[in-house]
């Protein structure tokens, strides 16, 4: 398993997207309605929509994950904004911006994505608490306390700073080590953790 490993948890339904684990298999069905050969069903990434697209980008690099594409489209660009025909978007924004973040050695992707002129408004009325709808971003890093000095260094703001924890894990084992929990620049919840190694 490689040491940075990504997690997404939505609400309590933990969905881990890395390179560890076995991709589950689905059957396509063919036009004659039986099964042809399965096919991989995996989460390929998590997109976060955030108003302070540098701050965003900032705050996932100083947790530990890299930068791997950057690309802005414009209402007068072929297609339009991003996400302007399929998605239900607060605002008429004239310029978007998709930020990909991935983690070390897995296929763990956060995408980070601004609108602009003018930028959204937030869809979201408690900024300090978690209910339905909202995202838990789970990110696994080698090294907890040095993921938070960082964190630190920006100000960020902690609902937990780092301590230990035991929790069972997706295969039904009891996973420990340290975690902290942080708000991002626009109040998604991030975990942070540590796994102990068996």
């Amino acid at each position: 398993m490689s040491k940075h490993v990504v997690k997404f948890a939505l609400g309590a339904l933990a969905v881990a997207a890395m390179s560890a684990a076995s991709p589950v298999s689905a059957a396509a069905p063919n036009a004659g309605g039986g099964a042809v050969a399965p096919r991989a069903v995996g989460v390929t990434r998590v997109t976060l929509v955030v108003s302070d697209l540098e701050k965003s980008v900032d705050f996932y690099q100083r947790v530990g994950l890299l930068k791997a594409a950057d690309a802005a489209q414009t209402d007068t660009d072929q297609g339009g904004v991003f996400g302007s025909i399929d998605l239900p978007l607060t605002a008429d924004s004239k310029q978007s911006r998709i930020v990909y973040m991935m983690t070390p050695g897995s296929g763990g992707m956060i995408a980070l994505l601004s609108y602009d002129k003018p930028p959204l408004p937030s869809a979201r009325g408690n900024l300090v608490g978690i209910g339905i709808g909202d995202v838990i971003v789970s990110i696994e890093v080698p090294d907890v306390q040095a993921a938070h000095g960082r964190l630190s260094q920006i100000g960020t703001r902690f609902q937990r700073t780092p301590v230990r924890f035991s929790q069972p894990g997706p295969d039904g084992a009891t996973q420990t080590g340290q975690h902290l929990l942080a708000y991002d620049p626009d109040g998604h919840m991030v975990e942070v953790s540590q796994m102990d190694r068996r």
